[in-house]
């Protein structure tokens, strides 16, 4: 039987003992949350429009894990509904936007990806890069005839999370059972008026 290349070794002993540490450290020690502010929509039959300002901050595990080379995801989704009287509101379209935050040692800069970007950007602090990634401008048309009739009204609702599906494996148990892997917003909800 063939032994595990140092390297993978390695890398594999610094997660599991990364692991440990976030896990058996205090949980609720200056934990963080996200937030939703200052946010606005616009909605017609042709287009949407929503502004928004988050309030981004990581706790310390973390944080922790991005300078120990764990990238961290953020999620953002935008979901629009029809409501409905007597059973759940139907979900007749949903957005979502990925930024993916990692950190390079070597150089100490912090890097943003997004598929919705055609470039990376590069960040000398985690507040740089905050800060310009916490203000959320989203437009779209509507097509009208792919939006069902509601006399009841419309409902959007606005979110972001720390993706965990995006992390490693052992880390993922940690967004069960510990507050400090368990970013994320208030789900903030417009109710919009329906058709005459």
């Amino acid at each position: 039987m063939k032994a595990a290349p140092t390297s993978v070794k390695f890398s594999l002993e610094r997660l599991v003992i990364l692991v440990l540490l976030l896990t058996f450290a205090p949980m609720a020690v200056n934990a963080r949350d996200f937030n939703i502010n200052n946010a606005e929509a616009t909605f017609n039959q042709a287009s949407l429009s929503v502004n928004a300002e988050f309030d981004l901050q990581l706790s310390d595990a973390v944080s922790e894990a991005l300078h120990n080379g764990v990238n961290i995801q953020l999620l953002t989704t935008l979901d629009l509904y029809t409501q409905r009287a007597y059973i759940w509101d139907k979900r007749i379209a949903r957005w979502a936007f990925t930024q993916q935050i990692k950190y390079h040692s070597l150089t100490n800069r912090y890097v943003l990806t997004s598929p919705q970007q055609t470039e990376s950007r590069s960040y000398s602090s985690l507040n740089d890069l905050f800060n310009d990634i916490e203000k959320f401008n989203f437009q779209s048309d509507i097509l009208s005839d792919t939006l069902p009739v509601s006399k009841l009204g419309y409902k959007l609702k606005l979110r972001i999370v720390l993706d965990s599906t995006a992390l490693p494996a052992p880390l993922r148990v940690l967004t069960y059972i510990s507050p400090a892997w368990k970013l994320q917003s208030n789900i903030h909800e417009w109710f919009i008026a329906g058709d005459s």
